[in-house]
């Protein structure tokens, strides 16, 4: 079975429509600054999308850390008008995954690394959580129209 998914792009004249296999627990929030009103709100958003879409998953608290550091990420770093958070179940080598992607319009040229943060310093430690949680599973690409992608990979 596959489901049609209607994505509205920031400007209203560019929509996106993308059919993808039924997967189990999976799905697709495109938040936009100007309705969300403050960055800072985007990873309780995150969290919450992912517990509608999972329930009560065992990997749910995992991907909730992962979801708020990266869309935190887009929003602080990306330097765009939106971000987009996909999740879905995949299979590579026999193993089963979740692959938890968070999109940004690729404004930014920087790649995202983790950082070497002071001990006094509140920020900067979302990455090594990330890397921490996935096993060093995860990485960054760019879309074929220069959209910045940064997913992770945790068993399912």
């Amino acid at each position: 079975m596959q489901t049609e998914i209607e994505v509205v792009r920031p400007a209203p004249e560019v929509i996106m429509r993308v059919t993808v296999p039924e997967h189990p627990c999976a799905g697709i929030k495109v938040w936009l600054l100007s309705e969300v009103g403050k960055r800072e709100l985007v990873a309780g958003l995150a969290r919450r999308e992912l517990r509608g879409w999972m329930g009560d998953h065992q990997a749910l608290a995992d991907l909730q850390l992962i979801a708020s550091e990266l869309v935190t990420n887009a929003m602080v770093h990306g330097g765009g008008p939106w971000v987009r958070m996909s999740l879905i179940a995949v299979e590579e080598r026999e193993r089963r995954y979740w692959r938890l992607s968070v999109v940004d319009p690729g404004v930014s040229e920087g790649v995202p690394l983790p950082s070497m943060p002071g001990p006094e310093e509140t920020r900067g430690r979302g990455l090594w959580v990330v890397d921490d949680l996935t096993n060093g599973c995860w990485g960054t690409d760019r879309t074929h129209i220069g959209e910045r992608v940064v997913w992770a990979l945790i068993p399912r």
